[in-house]
């Protein structure tokens, strides 16, 4: 029971129960951020292969993060809800008379998006591992999303490929519902780890020099 055939098939049953509470709990819209860290909570024991109970440590987190991760949820729902109207008119046209600012326009909406999502991975991570306020994490989360561009850049595809898969063909929206959230998640929370290892070496050898 112990190969990696039945710990991959569990594994892949744990992401299903994982994507369903984030699904569920989600759903009030104003309690995603919360949800959204909550599952990063279990997503980064299950990368890093240490013990875990879904359901558990799911709703701990759930609880503890609640009223940071529903601020931060805040901010970004207000800033993704901007990005949107701006796309609704840029499609509409209302930038058709501007000739390459169209396309301008057009490039600064997609990059304020994806900057975005960056940024908010993040922050939901960072309030999973660290301790610190909301205006740190935030800071935090900036920095690096730029000191670690090219996997930032490569963790808003994973998170952003599903929903693409599932506008693309009816086919995937069994996956998104299954897997949507948890499986790009743990892929997420595996570059995270490698990011956060990175980052408390380099601390710890900071301090071993000063000392």
């Amino acid at each position: 029971m112990d190969n990696i055939l039945f710990r991959t098939i569990g594994k892949l049953v744990d992401l299903i129960w994982v994507n369903i509470l984030t699904l569920v709990c989600a759903l009030p819209i104003i309690t995603a951020g919360a949800s959204f860290t909550a599952m990063n909570a279990v997503l980064i024991k299950m990368a890093a292969d240490d013990s875990y109970s879904i359901t558990r440590d799911f709703f701990q987190s759930f609880r503890e993060s609640f009223k940071q991760a529903t601020k931060v949820w805040g901010c970004i729902l207000v800033i993704l809800l901007i990005c949107l109207y701006n796309f609704y008119l840029w499609q509409g046209g209302a930038m058709d008379n501007y000739g390459d600012l169209k396309i301008v326009s057009g490039v600064a909406i997609a990059a304020a998006v994806s900057f975005t999502f960056m940024v908010m991975n993040y922050m939901f991570f960072l309030f999973v591992r660290y301790e610190n306020g909301i205006g740190q994490t935030v800071k935090n989360a900036v920095m690096l999303s730029f000191a670690f561009f090219p996997k930032s850049v490569g963790i808003v595809i994973m998170m952003v490929s599903p929903v693409v898969l599932m506008l693309l063909s009816d086919y995937f929206f069994w996956f998104w519902f299954l897997y949507g959230f948890a499986y790009p998640g743990y892929l997420i929370a595996k570059v995270m780890l490698s990011i956060f290892h990175k980052t408390e070496q380099m601390k710890g050898n900071i301090k071993n020099e000063l000392e």
